[in-house]
């Protein structure tokens, strides 16, 4: 769990810095360039340690769910606002909880509770006053994310893959399926400033390939449920790190909402 929560706080230390320092580039650009950087950089170690012959269906399945994760996820927040974005990606851990019910697993009864209140808190910490942007097209976006997301944890369950070489191939998959959006927005990617590849390199290294890496490690030995609900501990890392950072105080809703997550993923560390 600890590697989970670890990639949670990375990914949230990225989110308050995101604006200060990210803001100039788009995501059309910034994603592409994400994967294309991470895959080079991991290369090395995927032709260093390839992966057995029986886990590369697996892996190619981890990066599509991943690819789909990072597109959904920002066709959501271009369609609706980056608060309901961030909410309905995180309702992967209700999906899987969900599907574990329709196949008839018994799961505690503070297991349920603790998702209910997780969800609920990510509403209060990220939505709260600002209100649900709800456009239909956004919404499907948002769901399509989180579907995405609890795909990417349930295959990577169980893999035996090194992380690190399995979010190579996970971003080679990525790299490949965005080529055709690098290629077109060569021309933004050749004027990017010497200050803007240092974003984009702290996004590569920090906000990638280690938390990424980490969540692969933990969720080698943790159910995808309970991973994806551990991964919702980013919002508050958000909002903890955008006090010093940003200069966002934390207000009464985040206190609430980042209690409610927390308490959430207490009822269903066993």
């Amino acid at each position: 769990m600890i590697h989970i929560a670890l990639a949670a706080l990375l990914w949230g230390l990225g989110g308050a810095l995101a604006g200060r320092f990210m803001g100039e580039i788009p995501p059309s650009v910034l994603i592409p360039l994400r994967f294309l950087l991470s895959f080079l950089l991991l290369l090395p170690l995927v032709l260093r340690f390839p992966p057995a012959a029986t886990e590369w269906p697996r892996l190619v399945r981890v990066g599509l769910a991943l690819s789909g994760a990072q597109a959904f996820y920002y066709l959501a927040i271009h369609a609706t606002t980056v608060a309901t974005g961030i909410f309905l990606q995180y309702l992967a851990p209700a999906l899987l909880t969900l599907y574990a019910l329709l196949r008839r697993e018994r799961l505690p009864g503070k297991a349920l509770l603790g998702v209910a209140l997780a969800l609920w808190g990510a509403y209060v910490l990220v939505v709260g006053s600002k209100g649900f942007a709800a456009s239909p097209v956004g919404v499907a976006y948002g769901l399509l994310s989180a579907l995405s997301f609890a795909l990417y944890a349930a295959f990577s369950h169980g893999l035996r893959t090194p992380p690190l070489v399995s979010l190579g191939v996970a971003t080679g998959v990525g790299s490949l399926l965005s080529l055709p959006v690098l290629l077109s927005h060569l021309s933004q990617i050749l004027a990017l400033r010497p200050g803007d590849w240092g974003a984009v390199g702290y996004l590569v290294v920090l906000g990638t390939v280690v938390p990424f890496g980490l969540f692969l490690l933990g969720v080698r030995t943790v159910p995808a449920r309970k991973a994806t609900l551990i991964a919702m501990l980013e919002p508050v890392a958000g909002a903890v790190f955008a006090w010093p950072l940003a200069g966002e105080p934390l207000s009464l809703e985040a206190l609430l909402g980042g209690s409610l997550i927390l308490l959430g993923v207490a009822l269903n560390r066993r």
